[in-house]
Order: C-alpha cells, then structure tokens, then sequence
C-alpha cells in the first residue's frame, strides 16, 4: 500500500490508520470449491495454491495489516484458517495468526481502535458500531477512535443512534470516508471529531433530504408526514453545525441529492481534510 500524505500535519492524524505490509499469510477457506472461485474476488484477488476433492483450498496473499511485529507468518496446518460456512453462505472473515492467538479481520482493525462501515447502516450495523464504541471507551478513555465509512445510506434513527454515541462516549471519535459515502453515511462522516474528519481524493459525498415512504389511512399518513419534515428540519441543523454554514443554504444544498467530490465536500465543511494517495 502507497504512503498516505494529508493536507493536514501527519502528527494530526491518529495512528492506526497509517498501515504496513505484512508477511504472506495462508489461509484455508471450507467453503464449497464450486462458490470459491466466484467468491475469491472478494479477498482482493487471491491466487489459488490448491484444491482437494473435499473443497477445501488455500490462498497465499500478502496482506495490509494494521499494526506492526505482532503479525506474523502463520506456521502449521492451522494457521490462518477461516471457519468453514454453512450451507451456500461464503466464510465471513478470514483469520490471521498473532502471538495472542488467532483472530479474525475485523478483530485486528478493533484492537487498533478502528471501526468500519461499509454497508447499508441497518439496526443491525448500529448495534455492532455502538457495541464497539462503549467497548473501546471501557478499554481507554484518553485514546482516540477512527471510523472508516464506505456506506450508501441506511435508517435514518440507527444512524442517529451512532452518532448519539460517538458524541457521549468520551475518546475523541474521528472519521474517513471513501469510496461513495452518502445520505446518513454523510452525517456520520461530517459528524466526526472536528479536526479529525478526513476523506480520499477520489471520496464521492451526497447529502439530501430524508426519504420518506407513507402508508396507512390519513390521519397516519400526516403523522408519518409530520415526523419526516420534522427529521429533514433535524439534519439541516446538524449539517449547518458541522459545516459552520448558514441553515438556508444547508437547506438549499439538501432540497435534492446534491453530489459532491472531496475538494467540494472540504470547501463546504463536511471535512476538514484530504488524504493524498500517489493517484
């Protein structure tokens, strides 16, 4: 992975987000040999070393990794070995071996204080998210939290269910967006830390009004009507919080999907930074 330089001081941008190369790692997948090669891809492009009758194969890839030594090249016939998935349904996360034993992806960014969002932001994603901002709070109230976020949208009150709890607990809570980060995905981007709210050069930002969908007789439909516009009115003024910019032109901006790219997304005041790569 290239270095990552920023507009702003690299002293200003918490560490586990600067990331090293680490030794090959094999990793076993169970899974069915007819869903692996459709499934291969979603691991970055892993090179198949070999296939037995059974479905199980190994896969060699150099991984980025966050953290340093602690990583090392996993050694016996168990190491890296991802549990075998039920059914049709691919492994969920591959595993890498440290001196603390196994452990799979997603629990090696959460020892670095770092979160991802890379989904439809569901009651089930908040659940997961604010499970691991309280945890990480308990561990270390002085240390920082980065919040990766890849993410099309979601509920618009799990999203607000984030954002209340990145707010109370007391570790400062950064952001960096990539990729598409839209709709509530946007909150949650321009909601992080001031100071500490970053995104990619090539990070697509779109910001717009609630969408809203009314059934039922209609006295129901005026309810569900009223707590729309009540929502809408909500997010204009945590946009102009964040932003520093003037509720009627936040309101101009969230009339329709506005796209914007990272320079515009930084000129507006979703962000307060860029992260350079070498393309």
């Amino acid at each position: 992975m290239a270095p990552i330089a920023t507009s702003a001081s690299l002293h200003s941008i918490p560490a586990s987000i600067r990331t090293r190369s680490v030794p090959h790692s094999s990793i076993s997948f169970g899974c069915n040999s007819n869903l692996a090669n459709s499934r291969l891809s979603a691991f970055g492009g892993l090179h198949v070393q070999n296939c037995n009758v059974s479905g199980s194969l190994k896969v060699e890839k150099s991984l980025q990794c966050h953290g340093s030594s602690m990583y090392q090249k996993g050694a016996g016939a168990g190491a890296g070995t991802v549990v075998a998935a039920k059914g049709d349904n691919p492994p969920i996360m591959p595993v890498v071996t440290t001196p603390d034993g196994q452990m799979d992806l997603s629990t090696v960014l959460f020892r670095n204080r770092t979160i991802y969002i890379g989904q439809f932001i569901s009651p089930q994603v908040a659940q997961r998210v604010i499970s691991q901002l309280l945890t990480l709070a308990a561990i270390d109230v002085h240390s920082d939290i980065l919040l990766y976020l890849n993410c099309i949208g979601g509920s618009i009150y799990s999203t607000f269910a984030i954002y209340d709890c990145m707010k109370w607990i007391k570790p400062r809570v950064g952001t960096v967006g990539f990729g598409s980060v839209a709709s509530q995905g946007a909150i949650l981007l321009a909601g992080g830390e001031k100071g500490m709210r970053y995104a990619m050069p090539n990070t697509r930002v779109m910001i717009h009004q609630p969408q809203t969908g009314f059934v039922g007789d209609s006295e129901a439909v005026r309810h569900q009507m009223n707590a729309g516009l009540q929502n809408r009115h909500r997010i204009d003024m945590m946009y102009s919080a964040f932003t520093g910019q003037p509720l009627e032109k936040v309101q101009g901006y969230t009339e329709r999907d506005r796209f914007l790219t990272a320079g515009e997304a930084l000129d507006f005041g979703l962000v307060d930074a860029l992260l350079d790569t070498v393309h």
